[in-house]
């Protein structure tokens, strides 16, 4: 049996490290020349741990909407510069709590800004940047993974309070907010439903990683007239366009398909299926 170095990496490893999916990892490897894979005498792929380090600032810079063609390009230390949000005392305040694992001062801090500015500023200009401040900390080893998924629960935690919080106006409909299969970012999720919740609709939170017959299948037992789903920049692609095209038809008669996040924009046109920009609700 072939022995294998220990600080190599399997394609699993890099996917569960880095949230890209080995689809992903391999087509960056033949369209853009990396990473470059070890090949054992097996003939299977293994990583090193700089590739893994490269692989996640890449993975977030794509997260947040730069090109793949030009961050596979983008050395180290130009990627840093190019993911360091710009000055932000809230978010950096923000940020220090998550460092220290201070949660109450990051509920302090969320709640008061979110009353001081309303929900939708409170999303563009505080949510979106701390979270690519914590993406682009954990991509460069800055702060652990825990440190990442505690600030992700006490958001998450948060949105769903103000949701609940939202008043329902009779008359407006209903929507149903799910990912499809394979998508499990809950975030962008939880940002969609406060915006719908806001403005007086009804909400109906399926969750994330949904086949889409049940998806269909929830919206028909919930009445729903309008299917929203979340898609990050991950997900797009030829394989979310066909899960759509089928959800799209497998919905009930006069119930809308939306799609929203930064997958919605790079996924080609579907003739029924409506885009919805940034926090706008359809």
């Amino acid at each position: 049996m072939t022995k294998v170095e220990p600080e190599l990496l399997s394609i699993g490893d890099i996917c569960s490290e880095t949230g890209l999916s080995a689809d992903v990892v391999r087509v960056w490897e033949r369209r853009y020349g990396f990473p470059v894979p070890v090949r054992l005498p097996s003939g299977h792929r293994r990583y090193r741990q700089e590739d893994l380090h490269q692989l996640r600032l890449m993975a977030e810079a794509v997260a947040q909407g730069h090109r793949p063609s030009l961050v596979a390009k983008t050395g180290e230390a130009a990627l840093k510069r190019l993911l360091i949000p710009k000055d932000n005392p809230r978010v950096e305040r923000l940020f220090e709590a998550v460092t220290t694992l201070d949660t109450d001062e990051m509920r302090r801090l969320l709640r008061a800004s979110i009353e001081q500015m309303g929900w939708k500023p409170f999303l563009q200009q505080v949510v979106a940047p701390l979270l690519d401040r914590v993406g682009m900390a954990w991509a460069d080893g800055t702060i652990d993974i825990h440190q990442e998924h505690l600030v992700t629960e006490v958001l998450e935690d948060l949105l769903r309070q103000l949701r609940l919080d939202c008043r329902i106006v009779p008359g407006l409909g209903s929507v149903l907010l799910s990912t499809l299969p394979g998508e499990r970012h809950r975030l962008g999720l939880l940002m969609a439903a406060l915006a719908y919740a806001s403005q007086g609709i009804r909400t109906e939170l399926l969750g994330v990683d949904l086949p889409v017959a049940s998806i269909a299948q929830a919206a028909r037992a919930l009445k729903a007239d309008r299917v929203a789903v979340s898609l990050s920049i991950q997900s797009s692609g030829e394989t979310t366009r066909r899960l759509l095209m089928d959800l799209k038809d497998r919905l009930p008669a006069g119930c809308r398909l939306l799609i929203g996040g930064q997958g919605a924009a790079r996924t080609r046109k579907i003739e029924g299926v409506e885009r919805m920009s940034g926090l706008e609700v359809l």
